[in-house]
């Protein structure tokens, strides 16, 4: 009994003890391993959760949170150095169509840690629901084909397109439009054409999906009755000059369409309409003419009843040679003379016939210059002097001539 009774004497003393002991723990660790309160340096991602399949969010939601964090100075390097251990939810779900403001839940994968401030605090979320609906696809025809031809009900590949999106953005949606151009068009039109979402007042809806985005869209076209299409047949007479050849002829625009109150008379056309005819004769360089046509009683053309001809004329390209050309001498320095090896070499040109014709050995002068050149022998090519530059030099030989230079006495 005296031993329990001492025990109990004790008590306080030994609560003072523990007390004191636990305070002076404490403050040991404390000092070791400050608390502190820190903002995190990092944006911390936010996961969204629970949104229901049927709904689908609107508005643009915050990716990311910052975080004040109050822990051990320990526990925030740890967290610093790994953002796996925190997660940042936002919980959407049994949410229904709407305005919710909700708070993003944090959890730390530490302790101990106190979460003291997160930023932004709140989060607004705006769901609606998804719907689907078809709409018809209304095509707009721009334009018109080239005159004595007329579009046909355009064909498409799709009549109607499905439309998925949020409810809210579905009911402002009016029609749904494709355009195609057909302006001066004489054959099928046939394009892939981009589909838009417009309201009423004409204003384009995005933020939805369409199936299908484009469709193919072919306009046929067709020559209306009376009206033909036809060849332009150049007719010319004469004979271009000699030594001269045609490169090309062509009539712009190479096809014309016609006409005639009778569609039987428009039917008799062999396919063609001939011009009235060019004279080519003694022609030697290129020619563009306008010029009318050739067209039968009863029948007209459709635009202008003139065509523009071009006609490509060059000379006809050949080769010559000259042998045993002499080789003068030029510039040769005072006091010195001059032996040359050979005396005499052969040519080979081409050009246009024309001009190789005029060639004879009196107007070709083969030379070498010896500007500033003292005694002592060289070996130097020769330089063929022509009046023509049309013309081409294709060889001397020998092409290097030995050239002796010594003093005169």
């Amino acid at each position: 009994m005296k031993y329990i009774y001492k025990v109990i004497r004790s008590l306080p003393t030994l609560l003072t003890a523990l007390l004191f002991a636990t305070a002076v723990w404490i403050y040991a660790v404390t000092l070791s391993d400050p608390t502190e309160t820190r903002t995190y340096p990092r944006p911390i991602a936010v996961e969204i959760i629970g949104l229901d399949p049927k709904l689908t969010l609107t508005n643009e939601v915050t990716q990311q949170v910052n975080l004040t964090i109050r822990a051990p100075s320990s526990i925030h390097a740890q967290l610093e150095n790994d953002t796996n251990l925190f997660d940042v939810i936002l919980d959407l779900s049994g949410l229904e169509p709407g305005s919710h403001t909700l708070t993003p839940q944090v959890t730390l994968g530490l302790s101990p840690a106190e979460i003291l401030r997160i930023s932004p605090s709140s989060v607004l979320v705006k769901l609606d629901e998804i719907v689907t609906q078809s709409f018809p696809i209304n095509l707009k025809v721009i334009g018109s084909p080239t005159i004595g031809y007329e579009a046909q009900t355009p064909e498409l590949s799709d009549e109607n397109v499905l439309i998925s999106g949020p409810k809210s953005l579905i009911s402002t949606i009016d029609h749904v439009n494709g355009e195609i151009n057909i302006i001066d068009a004489t054959d099928n039109v046939q394009r892939v054409v981009e589909l838009a979402l417009l309201t009423a007042e004409e204003v384009v809806v995005s933020g939805v999906t369409l199936n299908p985005a484009s469709i193919q869209v072919t306009v046929p076209i067709s020559q209306r009755g009376g009206f033909r299409t036809v060849v332009v047949k150049i007719v010319t007479s004469g004979q271009i000059a000699t030594g001269y050849r045609l490169t090309n002829i062509f009539a712009m625009p190479p096809t014309v369409t016609i006409f005639s109150t009778d569609p039987s008379l428009v039917d008799t056309i062999p396919g063609f309409i001939e011009t009235a005819p060019i004279n080519l004769n003694m022609a030697s360089e290129d020619i563009e003419i306008r010029v009318a046509l050739n067209l039968p009683e009863g029948i007209n053309v459709v635009g202008s009843q003139n065509v523009t001809v071009q006609i490509g004329i060059e000379p006809i390209q050949s080769s010559l040679s000259f042998t045993n050309i002499p080789i003068q001498i030029e510039n040769l320095g005072e006091g010195l003379k001059v032996e040359i090896s050979p005396e005499k070499v052969d040519i080979f040109l081409s050009g246009p016939l024309p001009l190789l014709d005029e060639l004879n050995q009196e107007n070709i002068f083969v030379v070498i210059d010896l500007s500033d050149r003292g005694p002592g022998t060289y070996q130097l090519a020769p330089t063929v002097l022509l009046e023509n530059g049309q013309i081409n030099i294709d060889a001397i030989l020998p092409s290097a001539i030995e050239v002796t230079i010594t003093e005169a006495k």
